[in-house]
């Protein structure tokens, strides 16, 4: 036996004992219990619809203003470390709103749950792609990524369901578990091994930041990727907002929406551990147009069909948000060549996607308080019609390129630091791509 082979061995025992512990962070992290209370948990510290709207705000000023200083950050000093202070400050910011009873105090907690949000968006998604490039596994960055999304969807379904539970004895102690879950997020960061990655000099901090907007805006197919990813956050976001009042207009009482909630997210989880597959099955082409198209579809229906059975469309708009995620996110690494930036880039990317939610959430608040609850389903119908008729044409004008769509290309990266605008991409189709086409 040659010495390489107990050396190779060992590897992946280390690699596999990191990809669980990223499994297990990934479950506990974001596993919230206090979702389903979370209004009337305010409303019950003496707060006014106003009021909770302004948290809201909060939450969202403070993401947008931290996202891509944070995921430098994580570039600068380490993704594991950017994950742990993350998942702690995510933990006081519920201790915080525990203790909480006037607006300023939970505009306090709700900024620290964005920090910490912020801090793990990006840079866990950039930990996984160089810990798979450490052992020359980054090809299978898809499918780990898919699993680790389902992970994330069924603590999420597991938080809801347990949050409901919880609530009927105390609407605070759902925080207060919250914060002890996030606690042991942190404490699993503590244990993972961060793999080697070019890290960016002190002196360039701001200057990487700036640069990783730049190359974003200048890189045709990491722009690419990232206005796809902008435009289905957009239509799986409003969701998030759009299923209760649906469920609630369908007839459901209000203990039964959480478990659909829950159902919703185990479905997602589904999707994401079958991005694999589903990716085989229908080729990469296909899914860039053909998610934000099957999402206009499913609320054109739910605008016009307000019952119990309409479970099932949200279901399809479940199991797009499963595949949404790790199918977006391999569209993005897989162009950052710059190792150094990509927690950066993510973040840039993470930014425009809740920048561009903003400012379309209050339009759809403005229709549906004028024309009534359908005309939010409609309006999100025609923005997912909208944006897949801009992909598809994408795509036509990729094949008339002669790249053959997207399904089997192998892009060769363009380097974050190239001067002068982007560098032509060159593709490279495998022997067994092109015999699938």
């Amino acid at each position: 036996m040659s010495p390489s082979v107990p050396s190779r061995r060992k590897g992946d025992a280390r690699l596999g004992r990191d990809l669980k512990l990223f499994h297990v962070y990934r479950f506990l992290v974001t596993s919230y219990l206090f979702i389903p209370v979370l209004v009337m948990f305010f409303q019950a510290r003496g707060l006014d619809f106003t009021e909770i709207a302004l948290l809201n705000t909060v939450y969202a000023l403070t993401a947008i203003a931290f996202e891509v200083p944070t995921g430098a950050l994580a570039d600068r000093f380490g993704r594991c470390r950017a994950m742990l202070l993350g998942a702690l400050l995510m933990a006081i910011g519920c201790v915080v709103d525990y203790h909480g009873h006037g607006f300023w105090t939970f505009a306090l907690g709700e900024g620290l749950l964005a920090l910490g949000m912020t801090l793990t968006s990006g840079a866990d998604s950039a930990y996984l792609y160089d810990l798979l490039r450490s052992a020359g596994r980054e090809h299978e960055y898809r499918r780990h990524e898919g699993s680790a999304t389902a992970a994330k969807l069924v603590g999420a379904a597991a938080a809801l369901e347990a949050g409901g539970l919880l609530a009927r004895e105390s609407l605070a102690i759902t925080y207060a578990v919250t914060a002890g879950v996030c606690g042991a997020a942190a404490l699993v960061a503590f244990m993972m091994r961060e793999p080697a990655f070019e890290r960016e000099d002190e002196s360039d901090f701001l200057h990487g930041m700036a640069h990783a907007a730049r190359a974003t805006l200048k890189h045709p197919s990491l722009r690419f990727a990232v206005g796809f990813s902008v435009l289905v956050f957009t239509l799986l976001r409003m969701g998030l907002y759009l299923y209760p009042t649906y469920l609630d207009a369908a007839g459901l009482g209000v203990g039964w929406i959480g478990g659909v909630l829950a159902l919703m997210s185990v479905a997602g989880a589904i999707g994401a551990s079958r991005i694999e597959w589903i990716r085989r099955l229908c080729g990469e082409s296909k899914l860039v147009w053909g998610l934000p198209l099957a999402l206009a579809a499913s609320y054109g229906l739910l605008g016009r069909w307000f019952a119990i059975g309409g479970i099932a469309l949200l279901g399809v708009q479940a199991v797009a948000n499963g595949i949404y995620s790790p199918f977006s996110k391999e569209l993005l690494t897989r162009e950052i060549a710059d190792s150094g930036q990509r927690a950066t880039v993510l973040s840039v990317e993470s930014m425009a996607r809740r920048l561009a939610f903003g400012a379309f959430a209050p339009l759809a608040g403005f229709v549906i308080d004028r024309h009534g609850l359908s005309s939010g389903f409609y309006l999100c119908a025609a923005l997912g019609l909208f944006g897949g008729a801009l992909l598809v044409a994408s795509s036509v004008r990729r094949r008339r390129r002669g790249l053959g769509g997207f399904s089997g290309e192998l892009v060769t990266p363009l380097p974050l630091d190239t001067e002068g605008g982007a560098a032509q991409i060159q593709p490279s189709i495998s022997a067994g791509a092109a015999g699938r086409r």
